[in-house]
């Protein structure tokens, strides 16, 4: 099974790909690669297509289409932010009597900022499935932290690879918690289901993640990060109090990242690294609330030790043996006391 859940994934990413860039406008930034439109068995038709990003930095995409009646209808995107060289797909559904005049546009692109938290890992066969022809799998929170309003989205496709049949989303899930695998399944229209093969541009939409870490003595450290990255595999180490984290930052050649821990002393002192090596570059500033880090990330995949986020200080040796004598004085001097003969 885990076998044919890798060659299936593989034919996908092979074979959509091809035909996406075949359709792609060489501009940077989102662009629609598939557009197509069907009627429903109620009449109402309904106009689907993909968005693929490809400029540098994630972005926010709306939709238009005009129609007969001189109108232009507007929809984002099913994923909220499609992140860099990802797609997310789009559907507009007009009612009976009203028909499409025009092909669809970009009729807004924002860049957004934030992280983007691979911590949602989807596992799925992304050929259709049963008499419904269904998309199934499952998903499963890799990360430190709550995420809630979780769907997955995905494009139809038919057995010839050229055009997209549908749009499709799961039903939501409210909350996966750290830990834990949910099952998702999202079905196409009926009246398109006989010519369905498989689904492509899988994605995730989900809110916003309230982000915090578990300690290892039960404790949770908030934080906020924002950049133009992808983070993965955050967690703290509780020996060097210490929060650890993966980063690629969109940029060629890097950028900025920005943490905010709580600031838990006017003394609050905490020192980075980047791949072993001390970041003196990184600026660290507090209001007596919140301590601000700016760290400025080298190009390509790194991983980030941010020490000190408890502001628990680390005792040198000579200190930890002072402090074992001292004590074993203490003890001894008791012990006679106890024993003298007056």
């Amino acid at each position: 099974m885990i076998m044919r859940v890798l060659v299936t994934s593989l034919l996908v990413l092979i074979i959509v790909p091809l035909t996406l860039f075949q359709t792609a406008n060489a501009e940077d930034g989102p662009q629609i690669i598939l557009r197509s439109s069907f009627v429903d068995s109620e009449g109402r038709t309904n106009v689907v297509g993909t968005v693929r990003n490809f400029g540098p930095t994630p972005a926010q995409v709306t939709v238009g289409v005009k129609t007969n009646d001189g109108s232009e209808l507007m929809t984002p995107t099913y994923g909220r932010t499609i992140w860099p060289l990802t797609d997310s797909p789009f559907k507009f559904v007009l009612e009976p009597g009203t028909e499409q005049t025009g092909e669809t546009f970009i009729a807004e692109t924002v860049e957004s900022g934030g992280v983007q938290h691979n911590a949602l890992v989807l596992t799925y066969d992304g050929m259709a499935v049963g008499d419904e022809k269904a998309f199934v799998g499952k998903i499963r929170n890799t990360g430190p932290f709550e995420f809630h309003n979780i769907s997955v989205f995905a494009a139809v496709h038919s057995p010839d690879h050229k055009f997209q049949l549908d749009t499709v989303r799961s039903n939501v899930i409210a909350t996966i918690k750290p830990g834990e695998e949910a099952e998702f399944i999202a079905v196409p229209d009926p009246i398109i289901k006989s010519d369905v093969l498989y689904y492509s541009c899988a994605g995730l939409d989900f809110d916003a993640p309230i982000t915090t870490v578990e300690t290892a003595d039960g404790e949770f450290i908030a934080f906020s990060m924002n950049a133009l990255a992808e983070v993965s595999r955050i967690r703290h180490d509780n020996a060097t109090d210490s929060l650890i984290f993966s980063v690629r930052h969109y940029l060629p050649d890097g950028g900025p990242l920005n943490l905010k821990i709580p600031q838990v002393a006017q003394d609050h002192i905490v020192a980075v690294s980047i791949d072993g090596n001390v970041e003196e570059q990184a600026v660290v500033k507090g209001d007596g609330k919140t301590l601000s880090i700016d760290i400025l990330l080298p190009k390509g995949q790194h991983e980030v030790v941010v020490q000190g986020v408890r502001n628990i200080p680390e005792l040198p040796l000579a200190l930890i043996a002072l402090a074992a004598l001292t004590s074993l004085v203490v003890i001894v001097t008791k012990s006679k006391a106890a024993f003298k003969v007056s």
